[in-house]
């Protein structure tokens, strides 16, 4: 018997308008000087005003700055085709499914699985084995209802 190889078929990729933000003191204070990127790229609800948008090329309102795809639950490689259509790869944030919130950006860096110090220029996780490590560390350390999370590719394009 043998094995066919059956080309990967595009995920589910999820759009959203939102403007950019930048660590401040009151960012930097909550999260204990741990996260040192000055700005942050996320799928944190709690730090974004972000609103859905259909697809890449959706209109979007007054004033937005940037538009992040996330793909939840990817796969080992990077999304095909994002990068053809102006979309940079920012990395992989770990998010609470209920409440959108990131175990990285938005609990205070309490985490001791989360290597803080390791996170890329967008306060994200470069690689996607060691976000997936770090996901599983996150259940077997934590009971918290933030540390149960998904693993999100995320992508950005300013406009």
């Amino acid at each position: 018997m043998s094995i066919e190889f059956i080309p990967r078929t595009p995920l589910y990729v999820q759009y959203f308008g939102a403007n950019r933000y930048y660590s401040n003191e009151r960012f930097r204070y909550f999260t204990k000087n741990k996260i040192k990127c000055s700005e942050i790229v996320s799928f944190d609800c709690g730090l974004f005003n972000m609103y859905e948008i259909e697809a890449h090329n959706s209109p979007l309102r007054s004033g937005t700055e940037q538009i992040i795809a996330v793909i939840v639950r990817p796969e080992i490689y990077p999304q095909n085709g994002l990068e053809r259509q102006g979309f940079t790869f920012c990395g992989y944030d770990l998010v609470e499914d209920f409440s959108s919130i990131s175990a990285i950006t938005n609990c205070g860096c309490n985490f001791e699985s989360i290597s803080y110090d390791s996170l890329n220029e967008f306060g994200l996780i470069s690689t996607y084995k060691e976000a997936v490590l770090t996901q599983i560390a996150l259940v077997e350390e934590s009971d918290d209802d933030h540390a149960c999370c998904n693993v999100c590719e995320i992508w950005r394009k300013l406009v």
